[in-house]
């Protein structure tokens, strides 16, 4: 789907413009054509209006969808509260003949008619099922690489399910999916699947508001995450500017909040400047400076490793029991190390030590089901190790033996003859010398 109405509802043009502008840069760098159409109002909010007049709920919302089929086209919604809305309108009236009826004798009175015949998209929806990840990823330009990010979905992108019917109503996947694409590690939380809370404020419950904002931001700055990421303008209200309240009663919060579309623009190299990220109640500048020191880490670490392998590794894990060192000696732990490499310690892991407790014996790529093991990885630590001079004393001497010699030790020849042992030919080490020396001349 290329061509559709867009439906922005009225939370992100009155209070969010910057997410309205972070989706239309979305739409332009997909090739989306988004049509806007004249005479729509409120979709209307469910809390507000249906708790007043259930009748005036579900005709506002037809009205709202039939000016989109009056025109032939499908709508599209980066709103939660909106696609819900239409959603159950749609649900509701195919069940209903004598309420659809209804609502369509009083549409008569504009000329126009519901049919339910167009298809409901969520701005998510759209990127996950009409697009897909994989093209989403062939878009980034650059990439969220190292980057510890957690999604909170909303209620309405997924509930009521037998209305809205997309992806799993209690165990989601596919935002994580979008927001994998770009790059980031995304990070799961125990209350993940939370209510954000935010409609208490809507009744006068501001204090049960700001508790429900509270206990998922102290879960994910527990779970050390980058930035959250949201589908609904309603949730990010609640997740920024009240956690902007929070932070002016000095709690110790600070969680960077992102809509989807704000976090893939940045992906596709707009600017936040030309986002207006400054405008957001809780600054994400912390996110960009760590977005920006771990672009140079990347390209630190692929100058030695295979980054996409280690990326792979850590996401995996699998093998974390099988090392033989790790049962005999439990502090050490090499699926860590390798954690640690992608989060951008290189230096700490080069000096602490523990990779020479690696015995390089390939256990663990015998059992790796993608054959990648963490032998190779270990092996260039070491050789990284020893070159910034933080190896251990042994190897250095051993090495410095056989540079001089050729061998690491001298034949007992005592030994040798009492056994009956001719002895040795001469050893090599005057070639080896010449040969390793860069500098010899003829």
């Amino acid at each position: 789907m290329k061509d559709f109405a867009v439906f922005w509802g009225c939370t992100i043009p009155a209070r969010f413009p910057f997410i309205e502008k972070a989706t239309r840069l979305v739409f332009d760098d997909l090739g989306a054509h988004i049509r806007e159409l004249e005479g729509h109002t409120c979709c209307p909010e469910g809390v507000l209006v249906k708790a007043n007049d259930e009748d005036a709920y579900y005709t506002v919302a037809a009205r709202n969808l039939a000016l989109v089929e009056t025109a032939g086209l499908d709508i599209l919604t980066p709103c939660n509260g909106c696609y819900s809305t239409f959603k159950e309108t749609w649900s509701h009236l195919e069940t209903d003949w004598r309420m659809k009826d209804k609502v369509n004798a009083r549409l008569a009175r504009e000329g126009l008619r519901y049919d339910g015949r167009l298809k409901i998209t969520h701005f998510a929806e759209w990127l996950a099922d009409d697009l897909g990840a994989p093209l989403l990823a062939s878009k980034v330009k650059k990439s969220m690489w190292g980057m510890r990010i957690a999604v909170h979905y909303g209620c309405h992108l997924l509930r009521p399910s037998p209305a809205v019917n997309w992806d799993d109503p209690l165990h989601p996947t596919k935002v994580e999916e979008l927001v994998a694409a770009l790059g980031a590690r995304v990070v799961d939380y125990p209350t993940k699947m939370q209510c954000c809370g935010g409609a208490l404020d809507r009744v006068g419950e501001r204090e049960g508001a700001l508790a429900f904002a509270r206990r998922k931001l102290v879960d994910l700055q527990r779970n050390e995450v980058d930035a959250l990421v949201t589908v609904c303008p309603s949730c990010f209200q609640q997740f920024d500017l009240n956690q902007a309240a929070l932070q002016r009663a000095n709690e110790g919060i600070h969680v960077p909040v992102f809509y989807l579309s704000e976090l893939i623009a940045l992906a596709m190299d707009h600017t936040p400047e030309e986002i207006g990220l400054d405008m957001h109640r809780v600054s994400v500048q912390p996110f960009l400076d760590k977005w920006n020191d771990r672009q140079a880490d990347r390209v630190r670490l692929a100058s030695f490793f295979e980054v996409s392998l280690l990326d792979k590794c850590d996401n995996c894990r699998a093998c974390k029991d099988d090392c033989p060192v790790c049962k005999v000696d439990p502090t050490f732990q090499p699926t860590e190390i390798i954690g640690d490499l992608v989060r951008g310690h290189l230096d700490d892991v080069l000096e602490d030590g523990q990779l020479w407790k690696c015995l390089e014996c390939y256990t663990c790529q015998e059992m790796c089901h993608s054959r990648i093991g963490m032998a190779e990885t270990f092996r260039k630590l070491k050789e990284l190790a020893m070159a910034a001079g933080t190896g251990p004393e042994s190897v250095s001497a051993a090495y410095k033996t056989f540079l001089d010699t050729g061998a690491l030790g001298k034949p007992k020849e005592s030994a040798r003859k009492k056994l009956g042992l001719e002895p040795l030919p001469a050893g090599g080490g005057d070639a080896l010398a010449r040969l390793l020396d860069d500098d010899w001349e003829e």
